[in-house]
């Protein structure tokens, strides 16, 4: 890989359903870096090849490649927000987050926190709403299957959100400049600087 002395990337995870889409597309365009998501890529190759809605196999190809696809382009953007379901203790991808570090990419980890068995519910009642893209076939997440994202990577500093309560959630769309505590709501007072991460991340996150 390439010198990547320049290169800023904000790696937001977490869970399935612990708001990190909703978290990473303002935080993007507040610090004014590209964006990259699974769910974009996924969704975009299943419209493309038109994929069998329900076809877990094939949601299941089409998931593993958009990651493949999310890692390749990664080192081409110089300041990028990448957001995922990344399966952090997975050696595959812990070797990709250290191959952007070794090449000088200056990294911040956002981890999304939530518990199991809520993220398992949230993933139920998502994938029962009509609006959820025919690309993701799963219809449930047990709480065990959860236990391969419940940690960040840790390999850089992080900074850990909480979602906002079930009570909250419906809100989200209003507010998703206003999702996490402490730290997020910290960044949104903060003056924008175009490019440049926000301070309460460089004083909160920890190595």
């Amino acid at each position: 890989m390439s010198p990547l002395g320049k290169h800023r990337i904000v790696l937001v995870s977490g869970p399935p359903a612990s708001g990190k889409t909703t978290l990473a597309r303002p935080l993007a365009e507040r610090l004014g870096f590209a964006l990259l998501t699974k769910d974009d890529i996924k969704e975009t190759l299943f419209t493309a090849m038109q994929g069998p809605p329900g076809d877990v196999e094939f949601s299941s190809k089409i998931g593993a490649a958009s990651m493949d696809l999310l890692w390749a382009l990664a080192p081409h953007c110089p300041a990028v927000v990448l957001e995922a379901n990344f399966r952090t203790r997975s050696p595959y991808e812990r070797a990709k987050v250290t191959a952007l570090a070794e090449a000088g990419a200056q990294i911040v980890e956002v981890y999304c926190r939530l518990p199991r068995e809520e993220a398992s519910r949230r993933f139920a009642e998502r994938a029962r709403q009509q609006r959820h893209h025919p690309a993701h076939a799963l219809a449930a997440m047990p709480p065990d299957r959860m236990i391969e994202y419940e940690e960040p990577f840790a390999l850089s500093p992080v900074l850990k959100s909480t979602p906002p309560a079930p009570s909250t959630s419906k809100r989200w769309p209003g507010r998703s400049k206003r999702h996490g505590r402490d730290n997020i709501e910290r960044c949104e007072r903060e003056p924008a600087r175009k490019g440049s991460l926000p301070s309460c991340f460089r004083r909160n996150a920890v190595a």
